[in-house]
């Protein structure tokens, strides 16, 4: 099972340069779960791009609406919904601060490895670097 974070998720939505490569994880047979956090932040990555002019107005309301769809039919699982994950955000706190060269996650990113970890997860998807780097810290593969 894949953690997906929004970095990684809205790729599917988007059509980026490397949304290719995220198109192929998803197309594997592993479930693409993400927290109660993505379905926000996608929705405000999704209206800053509609802002920004890289998709036409009223895009960001289509699309997080297909993201809610996705979700309905079971495409996209929402895990960790309950967020009790103090334990598991302290571990990943920890696992990025006490190395020789600390990690330096931002509290969103430690709160989407935290979930991932709460939901047992073994793959974190992420393009974000830091977020990858912690998720590895914490005994996760990251991908791509």
């Amino acid at each position: 099972m894949s953690y997906w974070d929004t970095s990684a998720l809205a790729k599917l939505y988007l059509v980026e340069p490397d949304s290719a490569k995220f198109e192929a994880l998803a197309h594997r047979p592993v479930s693409i779960r993400i927290s109660p956090l993505v379905r926000y932040e996608a929705r405000l990555t999704f209206l800053r791009r509609e802002r920004e002019g890289v998709i036409a107005a009223h895009a960001a309301v289509v699309l997080s609406r297909r993201l809610d769809q996705d979700i309905a039919d079971g495409k996209v699982e929402i895990v960790a919904a309950d967020f009790a994950i103090e334990a598991e955000f302290e571990q990943v706190v920890q696992a990025c601060m006490n190395r020789a060269t600390p990690i330096s996650i931002r509290t969103l990113d430690a709160l989407h490895v935290a979930a991932a970890l709460s939901a047992k997860e073994t793959e974190f998807v992420s393009n974000d670097l830091r977020q990858r780097d912690a998720a590895v810290a914490v005994g996760m593969a990251a991908l791509p």
